[in-house]
């Protein structure tokens, strides 16, 4: 049950940014190519910043920590991650294939794929 008409409309564009995210995952696992090739076996946090994860997410009214997530605070980027398991993260799902897609390019997602990858360490 709902208190208002409010908690509906967040109840129903809750759902469907999920849809879009499970339907985008799917119809992207099929037609995407290989996994990003990792050469360190552990890539710890900075290694996001190195590709570019903090100056092109971190922008002023992006991920800024103001409105959303801090792309340069750690605790935050991991809770949107399945360590062990990029494919599956939120965060990797939405940054190369989801609506954040078109401000990414192949260094940040193979920086954060394999981050995810290694254990999303510190």
């Amino acid at each position: 049950s709902y208190t208002s008409a409010s908690d509906k409309e967040k109840e129903i564009a809750w759902q469907s940014f999920l849809v879009s995210a499970i339907t985008t995952r799917s119809s992207n696992s099929q037609t995407s190519s290989a996994s990003p090739n990792c050469t360190t076996a552990s890539p710890t946090f900075s290694t996001l910043k190195a590709a570019g994860f903090e100056t092109s997410c971190g922008r002023s009214g992006c991920h800024d920590g103001t409105t959303r997530y801090q792309a340069s605070n750690y605790t935050q980027v991991k809770g949107f991650t399945s360590p062990g398991n990029a494919s599956g993260s939120t965060l990797y799902i939405i940054q190369s294939r989801g609506n954040m897609a078109v401000y990414s390019n192949s260094t940040i997602d193979s920086a954060l794929y394999c981050w995810i990858q290694g254990g999303a360490n510190p």
